[in-house]
């Protein structure tokens, strides 16, 4: 008897192509936006946190600023002191800490007045240790040393005055910073490894060009505190890492309560501002906070479109239902039981939620592929050739059971009232139906 009933039901929804397809449709958007969100989404968020991961997980940011849920550094803020970062090495979660010091750049010359030049750009004047907090390698060449004239640059730096003029170790670039009358005679002593793992991030956390504290920072005017007669070099933000991954939290405490009770900084920074760390940890937290948030969303919406499309089957099992009412009478005056009309009718809505639930799966599927494939390409069109990596397409797979029997259930659902609806009709008063 099921196997008839079943064909049956497959012969109904086939005599109403259009409007079984119409009824499918809903179902498919429904459950192929919840793969296609949560797929994407899922997606997204593991290219995000490996991008992130291009820091050492244990490294963190200590800098001047506002504290709180989101935390702020205040770029223009100094007070570190090279006293305080040797009291920050003692501390027992604490492995390497190095001064970061970002100056913006005048201009580049090949010479001091004559030859090619680059107009704007960066430096860090930092120590040696930033190679381990920052996870570089040297190519080429050694690390500077502190006092010198001494710069190390990244592989693309060396095209900086195009392919033809390459520079290479042992060549000299005059480098003129802003607020600076004279630009520094700098030597090339070493060439970076470029990242592996190079990114629309890479822009925001290479390093282009690095050289020692003395002489690039300590003349430089924003670095000096504490009078005009006593001046200290004294720095905005410190790059340390923890000793191991699973004292991080440990290793931000240490330097939090150092920072406020027997610092320097704690008497040169402005008495209405904090020391804020900023955690690697905390970074990829807040990555996924967004974006569950944005998921949960865009997946409400989605769900939405599934009940439209169990408004759309219970509709569609209303009408036939109408339609063969005399086809119901008929049936019951032959000796179908009522159990077996409802269930010819259940069979049938069933089947629209489970059809196009699988649909809706194979949709998602090619469907997030293409979204990841467009966000590649858009990535792509704005970071130009930082973004040297296609966003990896990482399917949910969990979603797509929770896809294919959520439009199964629906099926059922919308289709019990006609159901019920048929299996109570009065034979009679069927068969007189027109």
């Amino acid at each position: 008897m099921i196997k008839d009933i079943f064909s049956m039901s497959v012969d109904a929804l086939r005599s109403r192509k259009i409007r079984t397809f119409l009824t499918l449709l809903g179902v498919i958007i429904g459950t192929g936006s919840v793969i296609i969100v949560a797929s994407s989404g899922n997606s997204v968020k593991f290219y995000i946190t490996e991008q992130w991961n291009i820091f050492n997980p244990t490294s963190m940011l200590v800098g001047i600023g506002t504290a709180g849920d989101p935390p702020h550094i205040a770029l223009s803020e100094i007070g570190f002191t090279d006293h305080d970062i040797e009291e920050i090495k003692k501390l027992p979660y604490i492995k390497e800490v190095a001064p970061l010091s970002l100056l913006p750049l005048k201009e580049i010359r090949e010479g001091f007045l004559t030859g090619q030049k680059k107009i704007g750009g960066t430096m860090y004047a930092t120590t040696p240790d930033i190679l381990d907090i920052m996870n570089m390698e040297i190519k080429e060449g050694r690390m500077f040393q502190d006092g010198k004239k001494e710069i190390v640059i990244s592989e693309s730096m060396t095209q900086v005055f195009g392919k033809d003029k390459q520079l290479k170790v042992g060549d000299t670039i005059y480098i003129h910073r802003m607020g600076s009358l004279l630009p520094i005679k700098s030597t090339i002593v070493g060439i970076l490894k470029e990242s592996e793992n190079a990114n629309v991030l890479s822009q925001f956390t290479s390093i282009s060009i690095a050289g020692p504290v003395d002489p690039y920072y300590s003349s430089y005017f924003g670095s000096n505190v504490g009078g005009i007669l006593k001046h200290i070099t004294a720095y905005g933000i410190l790059s340390v890492i923890a000793t191991d991954k699973d004292h991080v939290n440990s290793a931000e405490n240490e330097i939090l309560n150092y920072l406020n009770t027997k610092s320097d900084a704690v008497n040169y920074k402005d008495k209405n501002s904090d020391f804020v760390i900023l955690t690697q940890q905390y970074i990829i937290s807040k990555v996924d906070q967004i974006a569950n948030v944005m998921s949960m969303l865009i997946t409400s919406i989605a769900l939405v479109s599934l009940v439209v499309g169990g408004i759309g089957i219970a509709n569609i099992m209303f009408a036939t239902v109408t339609e063969r009412r005399r086809e119901i009478g008929t049936m019951m005056a032959i000796g179908a039981k009522r159990r077996e009309i409802m269930n010819l009718f259940l069979y049938q809505s069933a089947m629209i939620g489970l059809l196009g639930g699988v649909i809706g799966c194979m949709v998602g599927y090619s469907g997030t592929a293409f979204i990841i494939q467009v966000l590649s390409t858009y990535m792509r069109q704005i970071a130009g050739a930082t973004f040297t990596h296609n966003i990896p397409l990482t399917y949910s797979y969990e979603w797509f059971a929770i896809a294919l029997v959520s439009g199964f259930v629906t099926g059922i659902v919308a289709g019990v009232l006609p159901a019920r609806k048929a299996a109570k009709m009065d034979p009679v008063r069927a068969l007189r139906y027109e």
